[in-house]
């Protein structure tokens, strides 16, 4: 019993080590272990069964953000390889990977899917197999480290074109700058948007040409003035091509600006630097500007509309008939009342208290005087701290030996005291008896 046990296991890893032997098998090669920003990776991906595949395996596409991914012409290729003395049939696919930024890229595990003949049923089996995981690591040239934005090529050209802006231009009219970016060794799309600038909410062209000499006049100071311009930018067109193994591509912008106001204006220069990797060294582009000018657009007076004078001639006549009927009727019945109103505030003790406080501003000692004794005379005698102010004003104003500005201090203090005593009387309506008429025989 045991003997048969043993038989029937070692049947069964016999079994298990020959379907092992029979799975599908997948490679993955590089030929780098670090590459340059923007130079490809080449990462090589093969798959071999041991009879053959009836449809086109599915290759994952590595696609993750700060990497490019391309297929060169001929990526795809069939190959062959004799495993234990078999020959296994397969396909290869090769990728050009091209980093954008320094460091390492973590591509996650993807799936790859397949259909290969089955040898001993001969029936198709459909298989999604895991490829593992890689790393690719990027670095930068020591020259370049600096450089914002990074491009690193072997060639880069820029070609430049105006349209208008030679002659003077009307409010209306428009000036196109066009710029072919062509590239070398690298993708198109590590040149960045040099019209972005031009294109912001400012103006592109919001300075005048030059500044203000000592020599000029008024004049041409008030003449002078900056060109505004509007910017309508056309979509950027970018383009590839790999011609044997080297990437290559171009990018175009345009932009149309249209003047708004007119003036003079300067369109800026622009600079781009990049890292030359055939001689290792960084160089410059600058593309030069244009200066324009813009003419001044004719004062248009603007019409005089009838609806709007009569509108104003009726308000005019309205205002008049309304003052001539105030003045002719409602003054005659309203000016007793203000008399009577004016006599009743000029006999109130709030009156003199008004005349007193304007005397003692003025530094009027008898006029203080007088103006307080008719507030008495109101019903409204002074306090003792208003008296005793004045009478130390007249002790330091008329005693021997006195201090010239110790007769201003105490006018300070009167007029505070003033101040103090008129909260008292703003809503005192009590009138003074004096106002009253005397009596007919005073010697009674």
């Amino acid at each position: 019993m045991r003997l048969w046990s043993a038989i029937i296991g070692l049947c069964i890893c016999c079994l298990a080590s020959v379907a092992n032997a029979q799975d599908p098998k997948i490679d993955i090669t590089s030929e780098q272990d670090e590459v340059t920003v923007g130079q490809p990776y080449m990462l090589r991906v093969k798959v071999l069964v041991p009879s053959f595949m009836p449809k086109p395996p599915v290759f994952p596409t590595f696609e993750v953000p700060g990497l490019i991914v391309r297929l060169p012409e001929r990526s795809t290729s069939p190959v062959s390889e004799r495993i234990e003395g078999e020959t296994w049939a397969g396909v290869q696919r090769t990728y050009r990977i091209y980093p954008m930024k320094t460091g390492v890229t973590e591509i996650p595990e993807q799936q790859l899917s397949i259909v290969y003949k089955d040898t001993q049923t001969n029936e198709d089996v459909p298989l999604s197999v895991a490829v593992p995981a890689t790393t690719i690591t990027a670095t930068v040239p020591e020259g370049a480290s600096a450089l914002d934005p990074l491009i690193l090529a072997n060639g880069l050209n820029i070609e430049q074109t105006w349209q208008g802006g030679e002659e003077e231009l009307s409010v209306g009219d428009a000036v196109v700058r066009s710029l072919e970016i062509s590239i070398s060794g690298t993708s198109a799309l590590f040149i960045p948007p040099l019209l972005e600038s031009a294109s912001s909410e400012e103006p592109p062209a919001s300075s005048a040409e030059g500044e203000e000499t000592e020599t000029e006049t008024e004049t041409e100071t008030e003449t002078e003035s900056a060109a505004t311009f509007a910017p309508y930018p056309e979509d950027a067109v970018v383009t590839e091509n790999m011609e044997r193994g080297v990437m290559s591509g171009a990018r175009t912008e345009t932009v149309s600006y249209i003047a708004q106001s007119g003036g003079t204006a300067v369109f800026p220069d622009i600079t781009l630097q990049w890292y030359n990797l055939e001689s290792e060294e960084i160089e410059e582009i600058t593309l030069p500007g244009l200066t324009v000018t813009v003419a001044q657009p004719p004062q248009e007076r603007t019409p005089i509309d009838r609806q709007t004078v009569i509108l104003w001639v009726l308000i005019f006549v309205l205002t008049v008939v309304v003052v001539w009927v105030a003045y002719r009727f409602v003054y005659p019945f309203a000016r007793p009342r203000l008399q009577r109103l004016q006599e009743r505030y000029d006999a109130s003790a709030f009156a003199a208290h008004r005349l007193a406080e304007k005397k003692a501003a003025a530094q009027d000692l008898n006029g203080l005087f007088v103006a307080l004794k008719q507030r008495s005379a109101r019903g409204i005698a002074p306090g003792e701290d208003l008296e005793a102010a004045i009478t130390a004003l007249g002790r330091a104003k008329y005693r021997d030996g006195a201090e010239q500005g110790a007769s201003s201090q105490q006018w300070q203090i009167i007029r505070s005291k003033l101040r103090k005593e008129r909260r008292t009387l703003i809503f005192w309506h009590h009138t003074s008896t004096a106002t009253k008429l005397p009596p007919l025989n005073p010697f009674i």
